[in-house]
C-alpha cells in the first residue's frame, strides 16, 4: 500500500464493497476508520453483498364486514388469507455505466436466482438498476403465473386461460373466456444505484469482513391483490340449496408490469371457487346463508399500484369497463341458474383488494324450470333475479 496526502503521500487500500439491498433500512451502523480531511481513500475492486428482508404494508379490513368467515375447509381448499414471505427470488441487474437513467441493454444485464435472503456479486463502478421479484413455491407444478422477461426494458407477468367460451366480444356483460387466478408474488425495482469510488458514499466500514457497506432501501411490494367475495342470501327458507362452486369476476387485468406494478389494459374474467355456508349470523343478528370465496387478481385494467396511490380508491384505470360477478345457484327443485350481478363500484372503491358483498333477497328469485333460458351451470348468465345494493365498504 502507498500513502498519499496533501504532502504527496497517499494510502492506496484495496477494500471490498458490501452493498446491502434491503426492504427496510438497518438501524445499526459501524463507524468508519478515522480519515483526516487531507486524506483520500481509494476503493478498488468492489464485491457487493446484498441482503433482503421482505416487508410490505398493504392493509385490508377483512373482518368488519366479512360474514362468511374462513374455516379449515376453506383454508385446505384455497389456502390462507393474507400475504406471506417468499423463499426465493429472481434478480435482474442492469449496468448503466456512468450515466444514471441510461437505457437498458441486452449486453449489460445479468440475471440469477437467489435462495434465501442474501447473495454476493461483483460490481463495476457506475450506475445500476436492479429488479427483484419473488418466485412461486409450487411443489405440485400447478403454477399459473407466467413471468416474461424477454423485453430487456420491462418484465411482465400474466395468467393463463382455464377455459374459453365463444360469445359476443362486443358485449362486456357476456363471458368471453375465463382466466386462472394469479399466485401472489412481490417485486422491487430500484433505479440508479451508484457504485462509487469514494468512501464517503458508503455508510460504514465493516472491520470484521474488511469491506465498506452501502445501504439501499427497497420495498418488495405485492403485485397481486386479494378480494374476499360473499353473496349473502336473505330470506332463503330453503329455496336456494347450494352453489355449483363456480364463480368469476369480469374486467380485471390480464397482466401487470413487474417493474412498476402498473396493470395492463386488456380485460379478462378471473375464475375462482366458492362454497355455501348456512345459518350464519350478521352483525344485526339476522340469520342468512352465505356463498363465499377468495379471489386473487392483478387488479383493475390500466391501474396504478397501491404504493403510488394507497387510498384504496379507483385510480386511473379504464372507465369503460364494468365488473360483473358470475355465480351459479342450485335450487330446491333440482335446477340451477347462473346469476350476473354488477360489482363495479365496489371493485373501484377497493382497487387493491378488499371485501365485496352482494345482498340477494331470495324471495325475488323465481325457481327456473329445466330447460328454461338461463338455466344451467356457469356460464349462461341472467340479470333479472337480483337486488342491486349499494354497499359502502370501509377500508
Amino acid at each position: 500500500m502507498r500513502l498519499c496526502t496533501a504532502k504527496n503521500i497517499k494510502w492506496l487500500c484495496s477494500y471490498a464493497i458490501a452493498l446491502v439491498t434491503m426492504v427496510s433500512g438497518m438501524t445499526s451502523c459501524i463507524e468508519p476508520p478515522l480519515v483526516l480531511p487531507s486524506e483520500e481513500v481509494i476503493i478498488d475492486l468492489p464485491i457487493v453483498v446484498s441482503e433482503m428482508e421482505v416487508v410490505w404494508n398493504i392493509e385490508t379490513d377483512w373482518k368488519t364486514t366479512w360474514i362468511y368467515g374462513w374455516d379449515e375447509t376453506d383454508e385446505a381448499t384455497w389456502g390462507k388469507i393474507g400475504y406471506f414471505e417468499p423463499t426465493n427470488y429472481e434478480v435482474r441487474r442492469y449496468y448503466l455505466g456512468g450515466t444514471p437513467g441510461a437505457p437498458h441493454s441486452a449486453d449489460n444485464v445479468d440475471g440469477f436466482t437467489v435462495f434465501g435472503k442474501s447473495f454476493r456479486r461483483n460490481y463495476q463502478f457506475g450506475y445500476y438498476d436492479m429488479l427483484i421479484w419473488s418466485n412461486i413455491d409450487s411443489p405440485d407444478g400447478t403454477q399459473v403465473l407466467v413471468v416474461n422477461d424477454g423485453n430487456v426494458n420491462e418484465v411482465t407477468a400474466t395468467t393463463t386461460v382455464t377455459r374459453g367460451i365463444s360469445r359476443n366480444p362486443d358485449n362486456l356483460e357476456q363471458v368471453t373466456g375465463l382466466f386462472n387466478q394469479p399466485e401472489i408474488f412481490f417485486s422491487s425495482y430500484q433505479r440508479d444505484i451508484n457504485i462509487s469510488h469514494s468512501f464517503e458514499d458508503y455508510d460504514y466500514y465493516d472491520d470484521v469482513n474488511k469491506c465498506w457497506v452501502k445501504h439501499l432501501k427497497s420495498d418488495l411490494h405485492p403485485l397481486v391483490y386479494i378480494y374476499l367475495v360473499q353473496i349473502v342470501l336473505h330470506n332463503n327458507d330453503g329455496r336456494v340449496v347450494g352453489t355449483s362452486g363456480d364463480a368469476a369476476v369480469s374486467a380485471f387485468a390480464t397482466s401487470t408490469s413487474v417493474n412498476t406494478g402498473h396493470t395492463g389494459s386488456t380485460p379478462c374474467i378471473v375464475y375462482y371457487g366458492t362454497r355455501m355456508k348456512k345459518n350464519l349470523t350478521t352483525a344485526e343478528g339476522e340469520k342468512v346463508d352465505v356463498i363465499g370465496g377468495k379471489l386473487t387478481t392483478f387488479g383493475l385494467c390500466d391501474m396504478e399500484p397501491y404504493w403510488v396511490d394507497s387510498r384504496a380508491e379507483y385510480n386511473g384505470g379504464r372507465s369503460d369497463l364494468q365488473n360483473y360477478l358470475y355465480f351459479t345457484l342450485k335450487f330446491s327443485n333440482g335446477t340451477s341458474k347462473t346469476m350476473l350481478l354488477p360489482v363495479t363500484d365496489q371493485c373501484q372503491r377497493q382497487s387493491h383488494g378488499g371485501v365485496i358483498t352482494i345482498d340477494v333477497d331470495c324471495r325475488n328469485i323465481d325457481l327456473p324450470n329445466p330447460g328454461d333460458p338461463g338455466s344451467g351451470n356457469l356460464f349462461v348468465p341472467t340479470i333479472e333475479d337480483y337486488i342491486d345494493v349499494n354497499y359502502d365498504i370501509p377500508m
